[in-house]
């Protein structure tokens, strides 16, 4: 019995040798952190900021229990986000308003699209002119 405690000992206190797998899964998972902490230092020492920049289309999508209805898209094309994004549509004739809706968007990504819809009651063909704009939005 002292012997086999002997010998384990002895195998059990020799250096640790790691195999050629471990060494080259080391070496992989290395060049991945290095790559990917190269890759977040350079975006970040390259990149501008810049405000975000708010495009709004919008197109007539009637259905069948909404005929009013519009489908807005919001395009944020600047470099930032934009939160709590306030669009309003407004159906004009002859100078004045007759009417208008509101749509919220609560975030806005920076390259990025968003779409929402509106309704009226009174009818676009009545109107001179629909009219849409970025009310406000603030940032995060």
């Amino acid at each position: 019995m002292t012997e086999e405690k002997g010998a384990y000992k002895a195998k059990g206190s020799g250096d640790d040798d790691k195999n050629a797998l471990e060494w080259i899964v080391f070496g992989v998972s290395l060049m991945m952190v290095l790559c990917i902490l190269g890759y977040l230092s350079y975006q970040t020492y390259t990149e501008k900021p810049a405000t975000p920049d708010l495009v709004v289309q919008y197109f007539h999508d009637p259905s069948a229990h909404a005929p009013q209805r519009y489908r807005v898209v919001v395009l944020n094309q600047g470099g930032e986000t934009a939160e709590e994004v306030q669009i309003e549509l407004s159906l004009e004739k002859g100078g004045e308003q007759l009417e208008k809706a509101e749509l919220s968007i609560a975030y806005a990504p920076k390259e990025s699209k968003r779409e929402g819809w509106v309704n009226f009651k009174e009818s676009p063909a009545e109107a001179d002119t629909l009219m849409a704009r970025v009310v406000s939005y603030k940032r995060p």
